[in-house]
This record gives C-alpha cells, sequence and structure tokens, in this order.
C-alpha cells in the first residue's frame, strides 16, 4: 500500500503590508486503493494544497510525506515527473497536436512501453474514438478536450493522480465512466485525489475532505 502524509503544511502570502495564511496547519493523509475527494469553497486553500501535493510549489512550513520520504529529499521536479500526475482544470494540452499526439507525449516522459494502439484504447476509454483522437486539440470542443487530459493522465504509471475539477465541462453520462476511470486506477493500487464541486464526483469518492479557512476537519 502506498501512502501520501501531509503534516502540519502552513502556506502564507504576502499582500503589500498583510501576511494572509492559506493553509493554517493542514494533516491529512491519503493511501492507495480509495478514491479521494477534497471539496471547498472558493478561497479556502484547495488549490494550493494540490499545488503542493504535486510538487507545483515549494512547501514553507510543514512536510509531505510519500511512503515515508519527504518530498524535500525527492525534489519537486523529481517527484513530478516519476511520482504524480495531474489533471489541471485548464487542460494544459498542446494546442498544435492532436489528441493522441497529446496523450503519446505524456507517455514519453514515463516508463510505460506502448503503441498506437494503447493510445487509442485509452482515448476510447474516456469517450474519444479513432476519429477525434487523430484530430487538432483545437478542433475538439471544452468537454473533449478535458477528455483528453484525462486519457493523458491514466496513461501513464505514475502512483499519484491528482485532478483539479476532471468532470467540470463534462454531461452526466461521461463524469460518470470519468469517476468509474478514477476508482478503478485507486483500486489498482494508485491515490486518486480529486478536487471538485460536483456533488455527483463526491457522492462517489471512498473519502472526502471539507477544507475550511485552510483546516480540514477530519
Amino acid at each position: 500500500m502506498n501512502k501520501l502524509i501531509v503534516k502540519d503544511l502552513k502556506y502564507t502570502y504576502q499582500d503589500g503590508q498583510k501576511v494572509n495564511a492559506v493553509l493554517k496547519g493542514v494533516n491529512v493523509e491519503f493511501e492507495s486503493g480509495k478514491l479521494y475527494c477534497i471539496i471547498g469553497e472558493s478561497g479556502s486553500g484547495k488549490t494550493t494544497l494540490i499545488s503542493l501535493i504535486s510538487a507545483l510549489d515549494d512547501l514553507q512550513e510543514g512536510d509531505i510525506l510519500y511512503n515515508n520520504k519527504s518530498i524535500k529529499k525527492i525534489g519537486n521536479s523529481e517527484f513530478r515527473l516519476n511520482y504524480v500526475n495531474i489533471v489541471f482544470q485548464s487542460y494544459n494540452l498542446l494546442t498544435y497536436m492532436t489528441a493522441r499526439e497529446n496523450v503519446e507525449v505524456a507517455v514519453d516522459f514515463s516508463k510505460v512501453k506502448y503503441d498506437k494502439d494503447y493510445i487509442y484504447k485509452t482515448l476510447e476509454r474516456v469517450g474519444i474514438d479513432k476519429e477525434k483522437a487523430d484530430r487538432p486539440v483545437l478542433k475538439l470542443s471544452g468537454g473533449e478536450q478535458q477528455r483528453v487530459a484525462v486519457a493523458r493522465c491514466i496513461a501513464t504509471d505514475e502512483p499519484i493522480i491528482v485532478a483539479d475539477e476532471p468532470t467540470g465541462n463534462l454531461d452526466e453520462e461521461t463524469e460518470e465512466k470519468i469517476i468509474k476511470i478514477f476508482k478503478e486506477l485507486a483500486k489498482n493500487d494508485k491515490i486518486v485525489i480529486l478536487v471538485s464541486h460536483s456533488k455527483n464526483v463526491a457522492k462517489h469518492a471512498d473519502v472526502v475532505y471539507n477544507i475550511k479557512k485552510g483546516v480540514i476537519d477530519i
């Protein structure tokens, strides 16, 4: 079982003469085999929390441990490359590439051995058929681009998946399919953390953490 432990995480930023506390001592654990959902209002600190969990930002106070090893010792770049895969709310797709090529680029940086059939099948899992897979992503709808972003994430084999509003622009039927995929990934010894405003996503999660004013009540 893989485990991610957040220990007494604190984070502040300077706003002129004022210091704003975003995280105020967050202590929380995530383990493989479960689907987690983090919910919270805008300004609650959830975006900062997942940025730190994903090693997109440096820790200020506290620590994050993956299997008892600190992210500080692993290094942010190393952690992002080998331990975590992120589904961004803004998709972060390469707009000059096709959907298939976007997934291929991600897999090229991973340890997964693949062929074109593997890429097409991964896209099909999220509802992108072969014809759409070979389209430039800018010729896909917003919801289809979101599915490509999810496919890019699930095609690689990092032990931690962090997804920011992964079903935000999807219809209910597709949302159900995506949630099912994330649950399957969790059961396949991955730590899966979703940030969502969707009550449906929260309903399907094994564990829901509510963050308020920089604190998670366990």
